[in-house]
């Protein structure tokens, strides 16, 4: 008898794990996941319109950049180390490539 009530007792508690799991967003919840956020990469050109090398900020008017649908406009960039901007100055001619990850524009490499 007490092995018959052994048995039934971790059934249940398995039955209660798999219902948890079912329920509270275990692999057969049926919740649809986020997918993740994929980043993309660019490449441009443009002319240096500011530096501040304080902040790791270029500002930067650029034509259409490649692989991000982004028109020609004036707009400022992070860059991903701001040793990068050490040899730059205001209306030099550059070429640069840059990631956005949903949120956020980083220049990671600049010449």
């Amino acid at each position: 008898m007490k092995k018959f009530l052994l048995i039934m007792l971790f059934a249940v508690a398995g039955a209660g794990n798999a219902f948890a799991n079912y329920h509270l967003g275990g692999q057969h919840s049926g919740q649809a996941q986020a997918p993740a956020t994929s980043q993309k990469t660019g490449k441009g050109t443009g002319l240096i319109q500011q530096i501040n090398r304080d902040k790791g900020v270029v500002t930067i008017k650029h034509g259409p950049l490649q692989g991000l649908n982004m028109p020609a406009m004036t707009m400022s960039f992070l860059v991903k180390d701001k040793a990068m901007l050490a040899n730059l100055q205001p209306l030099q001619k550059v070429d640069f490539e840059l990631t956005y990850d949903g949120t956020n524009y980083m220049i990671t490499k600049i010449q």
